[in-house]
């Protein structure tokens, strides 16, 4: 694993940013994304086009799943570097993550992905920083892929 991805089928999201700034989405996908250290750029882009690709998202009516593409949903990133924590003892460590400079790299380059899709509305948290998510679900529909 390289990049860890969990996928979250929304009806809407918000991220309130530390600064106060609320980040909001409608009917879509949330994205947790963390790096671990042996991730580079060819993982990142990888990463972004399995969001493009994989088929969770339902409308209303339709039998089949589609993507999000497809739907026309909004994606939330969200940097969520506990995604890559292994359990020793009763202790979460963390010792696979990614140094935060080159995560921050890899972040931006991922988010720059997903944004060339200029159809849809994307919205980045922020990278190293804690954040509040709230979000309404209508499943869940949670799907943790590793890239």
């Amino acid at each position: 694993m390289s990049v860890r991805l969990l996928l979250q089928q929304c009806k809407s999201a918000t991220l309130k940013l530390p600064a106060d700034d609320v980040l909001e989405i409608g009917q879509g996908v949330v994205v947790f994304v963390c790096f671990n250290k042996t991730a580079v750029e060819e993982n990142a882009l990888k990463a972004a086009q399995l969001v493009f690709k994989v088929k969770l998202s339902e409308e209303e009516g339709e039998a089949k799943r589609k993507t999000t593409v497809d739907t026309g949903g909004d994606i939330l990133v969200i940097p969520q570097a506990t995604l890559g924590g292994k359990l020793k003892g009763n202790s979460v460590q963390y010792h696979n993550n990614i140094h935060p400079e080159q995560g921050k790299v890899l972040y931006d380059i991922f988010c720059d992905e997903l944004e060339k899709k200029s159809e849809l509305t994307i919205r980045r948290g922020e990278f190293g920083a804690r954040q509040v998510v709230s979000m309404e679900t209508n499943g869940p529909y949670s799907h943790c892929f590793d890239v």
